[in-house]
């Protein structure tokens, strides 16, 4: 990318977060690196949202405020909706109940400058709630080709848990399918699978994201009625139509998915059974000590030699 500070679009979406929104309003309008806009974006909040929003709305990075009439009831149209709105060249969008450090900008941009073609830059996670917090061990930054990453680790695992710690193209995104639009929760996963395919991606080794961690979510019913499993299955079936995945790759793919949804807390054995059944698994199949020591091994090469396998 030439452009050395370019214009950020910080999309805001909120559907009743009023008492998360101060924290994340807060930690985007007072970043470091400055050169952004601010979209927020309401989806027919019930709560007092609007009351929390509009105690910025003389800030100056603010543009818009677009309060839905009739509540979406996809997360993922809002995204659509801002990032056709977005006048920036990156894209970020910070979802309303996590927040991030005051330098999250600073370093996700300097990713794009430092490293050639890149179109999506992530951080690492604090996992959070009311009770508890979780800080991965940070790492070096790496940069990966679009498709090893998409093939040797985004359909095994998705790594990129939460849209809140990254910061991707609008150029990608003018070229992607949007699929991703027709998923209940998956559809996160399908987006960056798309973007990827037109460029690098670089995960920066630093804690600056905040994820905030709710059972209770839709994310969450979605996963135990199996909803999560079925559309990761679709994701892998256009990963496939895209390109040639080696016979490791399936290997893998497979071994991950066999330990998720074997121990996974579905709602019944049946869903359990269907899901198993969706991706050629079988109920109750162990795992050898060599499937053990490949999974540890890849995750090993990876996390340190910044190898992907």
């Amino acid at each position: 990318m030439g452009n050395l500070n370019p214009l950020v679009s910080a999309i805001i979406p909120n559907y009743n977060h009023a008492r998360y929104l101060k924290q994340r309003l807060d930690s985007v309008f007072n970043q470091t690196y400055q050169n952004f806009e601010v979209i927020v974006l309401d989806d027919c909040s019930t709560d007092n949202s609007l009351e929390v929003i509009n105690r910025y709305k003389d800030n100056p990075h603010l543009s818009q405020i677009v309060v839905n009439e009739a509540n979406s009831g996809s997360v993922f149209k809002q995204w659509d909706k801002g990032i056709n709105l977005a006048k920036g060249e990156l894209v970020w969008i910070a979802e309303s109940d996590d927040y991030c450090e005051l330098n999250f900008l600073n370093e996700l941009v300097k990713a794009f400058a430092e490293k050639k073609n890149v179109v999506l830059a992530c951080a690492q996670y604090v996992f959070f709630n009311d009770e508890y917090s979780y800080k991965i061990k940070e790492r070096k930054t790496r940069c990966y080709k679009g498709k090893d990453y998409i093939c040797n680790r985004l359909i095994r695992y998705c790594e990129i848990r939460n849209a809140s710690g990254v910061v991707f193209s609008k150029e990608a995104y003018s070229k992607i399918s949007k699929n991703y639009l027709a998923y209940c929760s998956a559809g996160d996963l399908q987006f960056w699978t798309e973007i990827l395919q037109y460029g690098n991606c670089v995960r920066v080794g630093k804690n600056l994201a905040y994820f905030r961690q709710n059972s209770s979510s839709v994310t969450g019913t979605n996963a135990t009625k199996g909803i999560v499993s079925r559309e990761d299955k679709r994701v892998y079936d256009y990963v496939t139509t895209v390109y040639h995945l080696t016979t490791w790759q399936n290997y893998m793919v497979h071994l991950r998915k066999a330990r998720q949804y074997q121990t996974h807390p579905y709602d019944s054995e049946d869903i359990r059974d269907e899901i198993l059944q969706l991706w050629g698994l079988n109920k109750g199949e162990g795992f050898s000590l060599l499937d053990v020591f490949l999974i540890w091994l890849s995750g090993l090469l990876e996390r340190h030699f910044g190898v992907l396998i």
